[in-house]
């Protein structure tokens, strides 16, 4: 076993580590010199196996270890490890990422996300599928920028890749057992070897359970148990030396009880002079939420227990078929449901509750052929095939909202239905061409065409009071009179009359393209210098659409990016540092804005932003000044502005409004974590080790509001302040022994965050992040040599 230092530019170093490729293996070698040379990383980022120093782009790598040190379970905490990257949750709790300011806020189920989640090169299409992603492994690698010409799938702002641990040739074994605050128990166990002498497999699971953290700050209640379970099992097959299969199957269950938002303030969406009605309920005097995290309003008695599951089954062959030449084929079948309830309102009042519940089933093939014709041409050619099917239901309870009415009548609650199926292709192919020893060109590019199609409404939910209400008004508007039978769908025509169904079509191509120069002077430095074309599908929304025009998809993105950048080892390999520039120019962003519609004023709908820009920069060090001592810092400065206005850009009740000069929600303009550790001998047979992790963005904002004066209160409610966390750990460990304690802690200093902010319907709402956490980890493995 080779003892080395991992320590990964952009990552956490967490202090002398083992790398056998497994997550588990933790190194007991004694503290070394500061002249020990940082672990060379080996990366899939380019669909090969190459050095990180040699990948000409700016990403972040961090082993299944660190994952496990800084308790990171789930995608949506790697801001924590990776500046640049970012994470919101939609008003239904749908997770929503962003890189470089680049993402898609949209509630829908079944949208396209900007930034997509693979594992082992296998895309989950859709972000919520990603929940179980972090279980038993070697590594993950976010790769920054648009990667849509080998990866496609929309990542226009990046893609997160992460890489299960394999099999192993002998027999080993591991489990990580957690204790924490809130009665924490967390338990994760893998099992490794052969089966027989051309087959090995590995089994891993992992279970979460959490007692309630949340509290009610006007109720003696509590909420927010969790309770998930995970588990993977990976079977290789090498039937000849030329030919390898891999069998993945996993599968999730999450059965916790949904975070709930804080109440921030009753802003109705109508007042009377606009038709709207004041609640029964005295919500205006219902007391905000106090800056304390786990501070929590619901409706008593209600279960806010979500029931989602997920699974995929994937297959890899690679099959050498000449020499330097390996075809590969990717199939894969994910299956996913969700039944996800929220207090929309975040109060003890029952005003307006939301169920998010849907299916989605994907199917996906690819092939490509890859080899090199010397050591300066390596070319790669594929196609990749992609069904997608959504299936989805949001029920809606406005039981009391200032628009729950239409004239004189009333409903409290109805349906959303949206359905798609989304079928796409593509072809690719990449070369790399040594003009020298030192200088390489590579090209890459992929065509892809994208047909969806969408059928779906606002339906009556079978209670009749929707349908109701939306005859009359079908009845005014058409001058006619008009009926909407229970259950049936209730959105109108543009002229006021009903429809049956809304369907739509939406089929698109395009052709992204990426090229870069890159110059290696020495093994020890990269220059680089990259040109990318990136698109994002397009997309129908689900929302409460009176009309049917509310449903108009908007049209895919594009984005057209530069990067210049260089990584540099020195010092005998005990520093690295990296560093890139970066500027974007952003066509048809697509966001969820406004659009007026008579007699109604301003409704919800997707609609997009002609011109934006992203420009800024980043670097990352990691230094050994002193043996045992490691030190990682890095950090992201992102500027996002709005240079033109969609076609109808609209504030409240229709006032003009412009979005010009303005930042993208959830783009904080700085990031950066700073992490050391030490590691000293206790005695001639243990080690002790401590460190502490500090991580630090400024502020940003939950939504894309105009400038008019009307919403200047809304741009300071939904702003996101900026905040600092401090993360500490210790423990021991044998000097060359199969057994880790550590106790750490995070948020350490209970500082008061927030991750989200969003306006629904007439409540201003926020999520904040975890307060203080602190815990217990053992650690023991078995077999390893």
């Amino acid at each position: 076993m080779t003892n080395i230092k991992v320590c990964l530019v952009g990552g956490i170093c967490c202090g002398a580590m083992s790398y056998t490729g497994t997550a588990w293996t933790q190194a007991m070698a004694p503290a070394s010199s500061a002249t020990d040379a940082i672990a060379e990383i080996v990366v899939t980022a380019e669909k090969r196996t190459e050095r990180q120093q040699d990948v000409p782009m700016s990403l972040n790598a961090a082993t299944g270890r660190q994952l496990q040190t800084l308790g990171i379970t789930d995608t949506d905490q790697l801001q924590a490890l990776v500046p640049g990257f970012s994470f919101e949750k939609t008003i239904y709790g749908l997770p929503v990422y962003f890189i470089r300011g680049i993402g898609f806020n949209d509630t829908t189920l079944g949208v396209s996300p900007g930034v997509t989640v693979y594992t082992d090169q296998f895309a989950l299409p859709f972000s919520p599928m990603s929940r179980g992603a972090i279980l038993d492994l070697e590594r993950v690698e976010v790769l920054k920028g648009p990667q849509g010409t080998l990866f496609g799938e929309n990542s226009t702002g990046g893609a997160i890749n992460y890489i299960a641990a394999k099999p192993t040739d002998s027999f080993q074994a591991g489990v990580d057992v957690t204790y924490g605050r809130f009665n924490e128990a967390d338990a994760e166990a893998f099992v490794s070897g052969p089966l027989i002498s051309t087959v090995s497999a590995r089994l891993a699971v992992r279970n979460e359970h959490q007692g309630d953290w949340q509290k009610g700050y006007t109720t003696d209640e509590s909420i927010g148990e969790k309770d998930f379970h995970n588990a993977r099992l990976l079977v290789d097959w090498k039937p000849r030396d030329w030919m390898k299969f891999e069998l993945i199957t996993t599968g999730w269950i999450d059965d916790s009880e949904t975070q709930q938002p804080q109440f921030v303030e009753y802003n109705p969406l109508a007042t009377p002079a606009h038709g709207g009605r004041p609640p029964t309920f005295p919500i205006a005097s219902f007391p905000a939420a106090p800056s304390d995290p786990r501070a929590a309003a619901w409706d008593p008695g209600s279960n806010f227990r979500q029931h989602d599951h997920f699974y995929q089954i994937t297959l890899r062959g690679d099959l050498n078929i000449a020499e330097r030449v390996t075809l590969t084929s990717l199939s894969s079948y994910e299956a996913f449901r969700v039944h996800t309830p929220i207090n929309l309102d975040a109060t003890t009042y029952p005003m307006s509750v939301a169920t998010d519940g849907g299916n989605i089933e994907s199917y996906s093939q690819e092939l490509r052929v890859n080899g090199s014709t010397s050591e300066r041409i390596k070319w790669m050619l594929g196609g990749n095939y992609e069904r997608d099917t959504v299936d989805e239901r949001l029920a809606f309870n406005p039981t009391q909202t200032s628009a729950n009415h239409i004239g004189p009548l009333t409903f409290s609650s109805f349906l959303i239905d949206n359905g798609q199926t989304i079928e796409s292709k593509s072809g690719f192919g990449s070369l790399d061409f040594g003009v020298s020893d030192s200088l390489t060109a590579q090209v890459s590019a992929r065509y892809s065409a994208q047909d969806r199609s969408f059928a779906g409404c606002a339906r009556d939910d079978g209670t009749g009071g929707f349908a109701k209400a939306l005859s009359a008004l079908s009845s005014a508007l058409s001058k006619s009179p008009q009926m909407i039978l229970p259950g049936n769908c209730a959105t109108l025509s543009n002229v006021g009359t009903p429809l049956p169904i809304v369907t739509g079509q939406l089929n698109q191509d395009n052709v992204s393209w990426r090229g870069s120069l890159n110059w290696k002077p020495n093994t020890e430095t990269l220059f680089y210098a990259n040109a990318t074309k990136g698109y994002k599908a397009g997309s129908f929304p689900t929302l409460p659409a009176a009309l049917a025009r509310q449903f108009t998809p908007v049209p895919q993105e594009s984005v057209l990016a530069y990067e210049l950048g260089f990584k540099l080892d020195a010092l005998s390999r005990s520093l690295q540092l990296d560093a890139a520039a970066f500027y974007y120019d952003y066509t048809d962003k697509q966001l969820v804005g406004y659009l007026v519609v008579a007699p109604f004023g301003p409704l919800p709908s997707l609609v997009s932003i002609p011109k934006a820009k992203v420009e800024g920069a980043e670097m990352s060090l990691t230094l050994h000044p002193a043996g045992g001592l490691t030190i990682t810092a890095n950090g992201t400065y992102v500027d996002t502005r709005v240079d033109s206005n969609p076609v109808n850009p609209t504030g409240p009740f229709s006032n003009p409004a412009s979005f010009i000069g303005k930042s993208f929600p959830y783009t904080p303009r700085w990031q950066g974590v700073v992490d050391a550790q030490y590691r000293f001998p206790v005695s001639n047979t243990i080690y002790g080790f401590f460190g502490a992790d500090v991580s630090s963005r400024s502020d940003t904002t939950g939504a894309l509001l105009s400038g008019a004066a009307a919403v200047a209160s809304q741009e300071a409610l939904l702003k996101i302040p900026g905040y600092t966390l401090l993360g500490l750990r210790a423990g021991i460990e044998p000097a060359n022994g199969p057994w880790r304690l550590e106790f750490w802690g995070r948020n350490v200093t209970n500082r008061f965050y927030e991750t989200g902010a969003t306006r629904n319907s007439d409540f201003v709402t926020r999520f904040a992040g975890m307060p203080l956490t602190y815990g217990i980890t053992a650690h023991y493995s078995f077999g390893h040599q």
